[in-house]
């Protein structure tokens, strides 16, 4: 097998004006049923929705999760070309919801947040029993395997646990009356809107309706007034309700966008502006859209940039530090659901009917959007991969690291006498690595994915 790295495609933009760069910033664009022909009926495209798509643990591959025929189906996608590699079938009538922290681990569609094996598909754990009375809306959060339920009648706000799914306590809510006081005239009361929490698990926005009656002389007539509220899960604190922004009827009242990183701030909410908070979640600043709602967001992996847009009005990429926008992309009418890829060199953005994947065309910290990694999985039968090529006579060293990048073996070290060198990995834990591959002075990077 012969594995070669691919040329540099760096593109780096200036200060954006309004008009689009050339094409080349689009890696890809196609309907979400095209990159799945190999493996579907052409009849099925009628029946087909786009649930979902994540990223692989590498920049590599692309997992969707779709509906077809009213089942839940699952596939990998060359993030490069667009191409559909596999079916995953132990997930067929499952699905994958989100990626755990947990490398080698999916929450799937169905059993609800059940957690299972990847790629094999098979249950680990769920909920012995769902949904909870009075169910109305959950929020999950892969980087403290818990989960958020809203349920109505009394109102209450569950935290669970995704390692035992069990409950583990209510979170606060704020009152509808005053203290020591046990109801007010007026029937004030409040109705659940939307909830968005930070990755970092750390802060919850909580968009709820507050109603109450107003008599006018002759009749109680029904008032209404969005709004958000501030909460602090980990410490169990309701702590204000914002006022960075104030929203009414009939524009959208809450901000159900919040985000961060997996490690913690900057914590940013989005309206009309990108609204940037700091630990404390005191505003740093404010970052001005224009007249356009924005409709989707997301933060590059070192916590520089914003990637995202309103829904036709364009896709853009902002530094957070400046607030100045950077970089309008071409071809893409607007945002729907982007995400980094986990080193930051792509940006993929989707719907029910469509996916394309954008090339990260600002310079990083954590690396700079060159071509992907390459894509190594062991021989399913010795348990070996083939590296090269080399240049045979020089001196040669593989490494093997965690995707944080420390190293975690040296595989080989020594004068290869021919052009490819084949490793065996059989003993290593299911998982993705690194592999750092140094050739005389060449270097090359692979992604190594252990599965079974």
């Amino acid at each position: 097998m012969k594995v070669t790295a691919l040329l540099p495609a760096v593109l780096i933009a200036a200060a954006l004006a309004a008009p689009a760069q050339d094409t080349s910033d689009v890696l890809w664009a196609k309907d979400s049923f095209s990159p799945l022909r190999a493996f579907l009926d052409s009849a099925d495209e009628w029946h087909f929705y786009q649930a979902a798509v994540h990223w692989h643990w590498n920049d590599s591959v692309l997992i969707a999760s779709d509906m077809v025929r009213g089942i839940h189906r699952v596939f990998e996608i060359d993030a490069v070309r667009g191409v559909g590699l596999r079916e995953l079938e132990g997930f067929r009538g499952k699905g994958i919801f989100a990626f755990s922290r947990d490398s080698g681990m999916v929450f799937t569609y169905q059993p609800p947040f059940a957690k299972a094996r990847y790629p094999s598909g098979e249950l680990l754990d769920s909920f012995p029993a769902w949904p909870p009375l009075g169910y109305r809306d959950a929020v999950l959060n892969t980087a403290t395997n818990q989960l958020l339920v809203w349920v109505d009648g009394p109102p209450t706000l569950w935290l669970y646990s995704l390692d035992t799914y069990q409950p583990v306590d209510t979170i606060p809510l704020p009152r509808q009356y005053p203290y020591g006081q046990p109801e007010w005239p007026d029937g004030r009361s409040y109705t659940y809107g939307a909830m968005s929490w930070s990755p970092d698990g750390r802060y919850l926005l909580l968009g709820l309706t507050e109603q109450w009656y107003v008599y006018t002389g002759r009749t109680w007539e029904r008032r209404e007034q969005p709004r958000t509220w501030l909460i602090d899960i980990p410490n169990r604190r309701l702590l204000r309700p914002i006022t960075e922004w104030s929203l009414t009827w009939p524009e959208p009242w809450w901000a159900d966008n919040l985000k961060s990183l997996p490690t913690g701030p900057p914590y940013i909410a989005a309206t009309k502006n990108f609204y940037v908070f700091d630990a404390q979640f005191r505003l740093l600043r404010t970052i001005p859209f224009g007249d356009h709602w924005i409709n989707a967001f997301d933060i590059s992996p070192d916590g520089r940039f914003i990637a995202g847009g309103g829904k036709f009005t364009g896709f853009y990429l902002w530094d957070i530090e400046s607030g100045e926008p950077l970089y309008r992309y071409s071809r893409i009418l607007g945002a729907d659901r982007p995400r980094y890829s986990p080193r930051g060199t792509f940006i993929v953005d989707y719907d029910g009917g469509s996916i394309a994947v954008l090339r990260n065309v600002v310079l990083s910290s954590v690396g700079e959007p060159t071509q992907p990694v390459p894509l190594l999985r062991p021989n399913p039968a010795g348990g070996t991969v083939l590296l090269g090529p080399v240049l045979p006579g020089l001196p040669t060293l593989i490494e093997l690291a965690d995707l944080r990048g420390r190293v975690l073996a040296r595989l080989y070290e020594g004068i290869p006498a021919t052009a490819t060198i084949e490793l065996s990995v059989a003993s290593l834990p299911v998982g993705t690595y690194f592999l750092r591959l140094v050739n005389g002075s060449s270097v090359t990077t692979y992604h190594l994915l252990k599965e079974q």
